[in-house]
């Protein structure tokens, strides 16, 4: 049995979301998504580590994820004074061999949170120390993570240059502008005035154009992985919300976040740190190879034309793709995207993910807890001019919704193996018009509460192929998009927004508008699922448990779907 003794650093990357998301433009939000993508891997391993500990090999912990030779490397095995363990989900794991002492590693978290701190303004990270036995490959992390925790309470850096009141305040995230733009690195599209901004507004916006180039590069590589002649020197991705190609007067984008299911069971099923780095580039590579997928679908959808009808792009931005993923990092998918879109494009995504990648791919998956992800989504769709970060945190909040019928669900289904998770898949949105309440629970609350229960219906189970019966069915979004679909052939705009109105009052207008259409010899969306919903007793709603009501949604999702793009997108290969 081999017992190997090391001084362990266990780094990880505080508040991600809020120094992403914290500026109101999409340059910045992508700027700062790649300095968090990179932050190890170029100020952590090429500023530090390198310089401090000259005599080892790195280049193990350079990105090569879609290297599938590479899994099974155990650089600790042949470190000389450091090596870099692990890198992935916003940690790092650093080992120092048995004769550095704890000043070493104090030397390196002081070196490398000065870097930060010059390079990087308004990034947070936070450090433990400790000591760390790998038997045989197996360690028990548990007492790093448990100081990591602890530190996050009683440590809270300061990595901006204080607002006092009487300095000018950046115009983007609210910090010190103590940055003279005299070159346009924050506003390229300016004038030539020249304006002050935060530090870190001013590196962020600086990082998005090579972010972007990065993820070209990114993608290019995973589609000659994938055998397809598709290259992304003839495209480009938006480094604003108004590139994404939103047509005159429709004023709506979405924010998207997918999040996958159990992955906490998936890595406790590691015996060992090379299982669980392996485990965690395997999962990496399945959700990178689905976005490529997807990207791949657009790209075809985009050249063909059908795409014509729903968006625009004029001369300056032909070239440029209706999508801008933010984040991409293990199970975590975080996108934006035209609001008519938005649930076509996640609704693929998710059954991507949801499908068994076979093993001889490119992805080169060798476990099955990573040739299948069930997951859950949160899909904002907003108006251009509202907020970026409260609508991430929207499309965060309408993630745990559908993380929450993920688990009811899985409670109320019996498997064969109790032990292992019920695999589900769900989808909630929410549509914001103009100013309305900051959580999801209040927006729930005041805009879809009606006399007779809720208005909406969600969260939505998204690749229900395997529903046994009509109960399990009727949460299908298949459903949705059907009666979505039907409702402008079926009656007037006029009619159905008055539907609308119906359902908040009680069970006896209901009632009068029934019959209504029935004189008029209009009728409802035929969707069989949902066939029990017209009853006498029902009259548009379910009676058993909390009252629900889906029509509500399928309405107002009628100004955000184009069933004539779906039908072209299925034909798609």
């Amino acid at each position: 049995m081999k017992d190997n003794m090391f001084k362990a650093i266990l780094f990880d990357t505080r508040s991600i979301q809020n120094y992403i998301y914290s500026g109101n433009r999409l340059r910045t939000n992508i700027g700062a998504s790649y300095i968090v993508d990179r932050i190890f891997f170029d100020t952590l391993v090429e500023g530090t580590l390198k310089k401090m500990f000259p005599d080892d090999d790195f280049s193990t912990a350079e990105d090569t994820t879609w290297d599938h030779e590479k899994d099974g490397e155990k650089s600790w095995d042949s470190m000389k004074e450091c090596c870099v363990a692990y890198i992935g989900g916003g940690n790092a794991l650093i080992l120092l061999n048995e004769s550095k002492s704890y000043q070493d590693a104090v030397a390196v978290v002081k070196d490398f949170t000065l870097n930060l701190l010059a390079t990087r303004p308004g990034l947070k990270v936070g450090a433990a120390i400790g000591d760390l036995s790998i038997t045989d490959g197996k360690l028990d992390m548990s007492p790093l993570y448990a100081k990591l925790k602890k530190n996050q309470s009683t440590v809270f850096p300061a990595v901006n240059v204080p607002y006092t009141g009487l300095t000018l305040s950046c115009e983007i995230n609210g910090e010190a502008a103590n940055f003279c733009d005299t070159k346009n690195i924050v506003n390229p599209e300016s004038s030539g005035d020249i304006r002050f901004y935060s530090q870190e507004t001013a590196v962020k916006s600086a990082m998005a154009k090579k972010a972007n180039e990065d993820l070209k590069r990114r993608f290019d590589k995973i589609f000659e992985l994938k055998k397809s002649a598709v290259r992304m020197a003839n495209y480009e991705f938006p480094l604003s919300v108004n590139e994404l190609g939103q047509k005159d007067g429709e004023n709506y984008f979405s924010v998207i976040h997918v999040d996958g299911n159990n992955m906490g069971v998936k890595f406790r099923g590691c015996d060992n740190l090379s299982d669980r780095r392996r485990l965690s580039r395997e999962i990496k590579r399945k959700t990178e190879g689905a976005f490529a997928d997807l990207l791949l679908k657009i790209i075809a959808a985009k050249d063909s034309g059908i795409f014509d009808d729903c968006l625009t792009f004029t001369e300056i931005t032909k070239n440029i793709l209706p999508i801008r993923p933010l984040i991409i990092g293990g199970d975590d998918v975080t996108f934006v995207c035209p609001a008519n879109m938005a649930i076509l494009f996640t609704k693929t995504l998710m059954e991507i993910l949801n499908d068994v990648t076979p093993e001889n791919t490119a992805e080169h998956l060798t476990q099955e807890s990573s040739r299948q992800m069930d997951c859950c989504a949160g899909v904002a769709i907003l108006p251009t001019a509202y907020p970026f970060f409260r609508g991430y945190e929207l499309a965060e909040q309408l993630c745990d919704a559908a993380k929450k019928s993920m688990r009811d669900f899985a409670k109320n289904k019996k498997t064969p193996n109790e032990d292992l998770p019920v695999k589900s898949s769900w989808l909630d949105y929410a549509i914001l018009h103009g100013e309305q309440a900051p959580t999801l629970e209040q927006i729930r609350e005041r805009s879809y509460s009606g006399v007779r229960g809720s208005l909406h219906f969600g969260p939505y189970r998204v690749a229900n192929e395997d529903a046994q019966n009509t109960a399990e069915r009727r949460k299908n979004i298949e459903n949705l998009l059907a009666c979505t679909t039907q409702f402008p052939h079926l009656m007037g705009q006029g009619k159905y927004k008055e539907l609308r109105d119906v359902l908040q009052r009680g069970k006896d207008d209901t009632a009068k508008y029934l019959q209504q259409l029935k004189r008029l010899n209009i009728k409802l969306p035929a969707v069989p699922d949902w066939d029990f919903l017209k009853s006498e007793d029902n009259l548009l709603w379910t009676v058993s448990g909390e009252p629900q009501t889906p029509y509500v949604d399928a309405i107002e999702l009628i100004d955000f779907y184009v069933p004539e793009v779906v039908e072209k997108w299925q034909s798609l290969t």
